[in-house]
């Protein structure tokens, strides 16, 4: 009877400490070991903006440049209500199974079992890791731009702009809970608030100076170009992995619902106001310069107010990627490679974290066009997280709840959407690329 009991303890310990480990991973416990720390519904927030106000907003004025603004603002509306959209119906299915660390791999396991969790997390994994080269590409461009003048569309710059980009964002991702990013948001939120007020007033400035405003506000619509804005749009509004692991950490899951949908349209009405400005006021500058940011004038504020925005994204770099850490450190042989019960455990996750780091960095250095970058990027992992996978786990999951369950037209309306968009996304990226 003792050894009935002792193994039934035994095993009980060891499921205890599995759950103990998936919590570090999952980010609902701190790698240390210490009490969980969980987002108040404020500090949520914060986080979340600072997720959609990054990188993403300065290629959309050249996205709507090349695009036409008229016709850029019917792509935008379309596909952000859809991505907002879709991000709802992954809610819905997160607060019916109401478990705690309903993450997006665990909601795609309730419906497609093992292999759409696997699958999932592979996507999940890629697509986080290119907005951290996204990001590291900006910051490439940047440095180049302050120091040398450079051409700053270029990530071919002189390798020192790695190092020091290398320097600054490697330390800020070893942080474990997306809880703790709190202060650190507000800190980054503020600097780019700054930045995107500059900029909004120089336009403001450009327009009533009138240089090229007739020009930039005739250019209304050119078609060919539509796929530009579907694949930034993606990649500015494709918020869902940043979401869910902002919801694992709320103290009130129930509540990001609301919360979303503020910080979303919030964003909505941010990203659609600067655009047309930046687009109207310095959109004949944008013919050489990709990033809205490097089309100010060369005086000290424009310089400080780069710096500024620069210093924001930088804070900004952990949430990328973080949740792609989340789920490459719970991959089983590195799950026991780096458990916290091992000696020099924090070292070897600091040096495979390090090692990551150092990967996109090079790739970062290789890529020549920030937009196009973050184009392909919004074309195949935007469109396949944020458009096609939450459709398809919605309407498994709800397909015998009548209530619930959308109609046919709604669901391969946003399909063919998300599929098409992103193909005509990726195909015109890479003829842009082959061609320069």
């Amino acid at each position: 009877m003792s050894k009935v009991y002792e193994s039934v303890n035994n095993q009980n310990q060891i499921q205890e400490a599995e759950k103990n480990f998936d919590q570090v991973y999952m980010h609902e416990k701190p790698y240390t070991g210490k009490a969980p720390v969980k987002g108040t519904y404020k500090d949520s927030a914060m986080t979340l903006i600072k997720g959609y106000v990054g990188s993403g907003i300065l290629a959309m004025p050249f996205s709507f440049y090349v695009g036409g603004w008229l016709l850029s603002i019917f792509i935008f509306l379309i596909s952000a209500y859809m991505l907002i959209l879709c991000v709802h119906y992954l809610i819905e299915v997160a607060n019916a199974e109401n478990k705690e660390d309903q993450g997006l791999t665990e909601v795609a396991e309730v419906t497609y079992g093992e292999k759409g969790k696997q699958v999932t997390k592979v996507i999940l994994i890629a697509y986080q890791l290119g907005k951290a080269v996204a990001y590291l590409i900006f910051f490439i461009s940047f440095f180049a731009h302050i120091f040398s003048n450079a051409d700053s569309q270029s990530g071919a710059g002189n390798w020192i702009y790695l190092i020091m980009a290398f320097c600054i964002v490697l330390p800020l991702s070893f942080i474990d809970n997306m809880a703790r990013f709190a202060k650190l948001s507000l800190f980054a939120n503020t600097l780019i608030l700054i930045g995107l007020v500059y900029i909004t007033f120089y336009n403001f400035y450009q327009i009533l100076e009138g240089d090229g405003i007739k020009e930039n506000v005739m250019n209304l619509a050119h078609f060919e170009q539509f796929p530009m804005i579907i694949g930034v749009t993606a990649y500015g509004f494709g918020v869902l992995p940043l979401a869910f692991a902002i919801r694992v950490t709320m103290s009130e899951p129930t509540q990001f619902k609301n919360l979303f949908n503020v910080v979303s349209y919030f964003n909505l009405g941010l990203f659609l106001t600067f655009t047309l400005l930046s687009v109207w006021g310095m959109g004949s500058r944008m013919e050489s310069q990709q990033i809205i940011l490097f089309c100010l004038d060369k005086s000290p504020l424009s310089y400080i107010i780069q710096i500024c925005y620069a210093f924001g994204l930088i804070c900004s770099y952990p949430l990328q990627v973080l949740p792609a850490f989340q789920q490459i450190e719970r991959i089983e042989k590195l799950k026991s490679y780096i458990n916290p019960e091992l000696k020099y455990s924090s070292f070897r996750r600091l040096a495979i974290r390090s090692l990551i780091n150092l990967i996109l960095g090079l790739i970062g250095y290789s890529i020549p066009k920030f937009a196009y970058f973050v184009n392909i990027l919004g074309a195949i992992g935007g469109a396949s997280l944020n458009f096609i996978f939450p459709i398809l786990i919605h309407k498994k999951y709800f397909e015998k709840d009548e209530l619930k369950r959308k109609s046919k037209f709604t669901y391969y309306g946003i399909l063919t959407f998300g599929i098409c968009g992103g193909l005509c996304s990726f195909i015109y990226t890479i003829v842009k690329l082959t061609s320069h």
